[in-house]
């Protein structure tokens, strides 16, 4: 008898770990700064290296934070500082053939003044999805028995794929009104649209841009501006295509009076899904009984689509009792971190929180700043059975004074839907046990579930003689049914 194999290339969702890094490191001011306090800052931790050893998953990373203090002088300015992060998170029966997905969030982190700089205390939060590649060696299809019956039944197996990737460079002209010099700039891209072209994918999207200006009072100006872009990244059109972007370099130079330009180095990804579709035997029997089929069932985790939403929301805050009331607001830093994902049956849900700081001037005309944190949840329509999200803070602005103000943010909810899928296959066939050689007539009434199938294969019958011996037979056969088993061996 001819056997043809074939193999299946799939992923699997192995488990899940999550672990928690205290970080704790000393900042150093600029040359030639003094520090009076901290009026706000931005913490971002990013992930360089996840490697999947025995029994763990080894996580490299980097933390950068970005604060915004005030000099023993009064005058604001903003710095960046970075430290690198190394954590082992253990999970039994992680290989170093497996892949690891890490998403790292900060739920704390602190900025205290010590030695004439600062000190950092901060949590990172560490979420592994570890992904399990799998060749599964199966039997595609039989021939040569006598009087052979088979069920071939296809499966489809779809993996997410970079499709192509692109570099793209952004140098604009920007307003600049009675700038002094940059504070701080800071910048978030965001697809907008995905077109299929002939030779490629143009992804369009826009950078959000907030540049903070000193003026020569020393006072601070906040302008915000949208970049579009657009640019075609060469690769095959695949299915559910989605494109990611990420800002890779950001700086912003005055050129002339009432006058910056802008420049921006981004990396386009295009992704999409690849998908491998096989003909497999899940079932087989012959009217000798000459082998048995040895099956195995497996789960994948295929491939469904990515979504994204962008969330406009509107908060008020309230200026803490022992502080002067709002003046004038400057603007808010913003730090995300998911806290809770879960799927049940048609919804999906994701949870979050919000850390808005919002520096504003007083009546006095000193700067004042506090921190508030707020809920951050998320329904979606569920695309699978498995998500992995991703919350960015794409603008935010401040309004009113007094004792309250109001906070405008604009936000990306975007997520990767996998969905696990059952797969049953052939692995190998085994000699049949001898059976005892009869002939006659036999009654069978059915179990539930059964088909012509099942009961063809538990006798040894061909289907052609069992649908002769049972003319009005319809499937499914209901429980009970009597199915006639006709035989006629020597």
């Amino acid at each position: 008898m001819e056997i043809r194999k074939t193999t299946l290339t799939t992923e699997a969702r192995f488990g899940e770990a999550a672990a928690q890094v205290q970080m704790e490191s000393a900042i150093p001011l600029p040359h030639g700064k003094t520090l009076d306090r901290v009026l706000s800052y931005e913490a971002e931790a990013t992930i360089g290296d996840a490697s999947c050893r025995d029994g763990a998953i080894v996580v490299t990373g980097t933390m950068t934070v970005r604060p915004m203090a005030e000099s023993a002088e009064r005058l604001p300015y903003a710095f960046e500082a970075a430290a690198a992060f190394s954590h082992t998170i253990r999970l039994d029966g992680v290989t170093p053939d497996m892949n690891a997905r890490v998403r790292a969030d900060i739920p704390a982190c602190t900025l205290k003044s010590e030695d004439g700089g600062l000190r950092m205390q901060a949590t990172v939060a560490l979420t592994a999805t570890v992904i399990e590649p799998k060749q599964i060696v199966c039997i595609a299809d039989l021939d040569g028995a006598h009087r052979l019956e088979r069920l071939i039944e296809p499966v489809t197996i779809r993996r997410r794929a970079l499709l192509g990737a692109k570099s793209v460079r952004i140098n604009e002209p920007i307003p600049a009104p009675r700038a002094a010099s940059v504070l701080k700039a800071s910048a978030v891209p965001v697809v907008t649209g995905l077109l299929h072209g002939s030779d490629g994918m143009r992804v369009q999207g826009e950078l959000k841009t907030t540049v903070l200006y000193l003026a020569p009072d020393g006072g601070v100006i906040r302008e915000q501006r949208t970049l579009p872009f657009s640019d075609l990244v060469a690769c095959e059109p695949g299915e559910n295509a989605s494109a990611t972007v990420t800002l890779t370099q950001l700086s912003v130079t005055i050129e002339e009076e009432g006058t910056a330009t802008l420049d921006a180095a981004l990396s386009i990804g295009v992704y999409g899904c690849v998908t491998q579709t096989e003909r497999i035997l899940s079932d087989a029997y012959d009217e000798d009984s000459t082998f048995l089929c040895r099956t195995e069932r497996t789960d994948v985790q295929n491939y469904e689509a990515a979504w994204s939403q962008t969330v406009q929301m509107n908060e008020t805050l309230t200026v803490p009792p022992h502080m002067k009331d709002c003046y004038l607001p400057i603007c808010a830093c913003t730090r995300t971190a998911v806290t809770n994902v879960s799927v049940d049956g048609e919804r999906g849900r994701i949870e979050g929180v919000l850390a808005a700081t919002v520096v504003y001037r007083d009546d006095d005309g000193m700067k004042q700043s506090f921190t508030q944190e707020l809920p951050l949840s998320f329904d979606t329509d569920a695309k699978g059975d498995v998500l992995i999200p991703r919350i960015r803070v794409l603008e935010a602005a401040l309004t009113g004074g007094g004792r309250t103000v109001g906070l405008t943010l604009s936000l990306s909810v975007e997520a990767e839907w996998y969905r696990r899928v059952p797969v049953t296959y052939v692995a190998e066939l085994l000699p049949a046990p001898a059976r005892e050689a009869d002939s006659g007539m036999l009654v069978w009434f059915a179990d539930p579930d059964e088909s012509l199938f099942s009961v063809g294969k538990r006798f040894s019958i061909p289907l052609a003689k069992l649908r002769a011996g049972n003319p009005d037979l319809t499937e499914p056969i209901r429980e009970g049914t009597p199915v006639l088993i006709f035989r006629n061996r020597t």
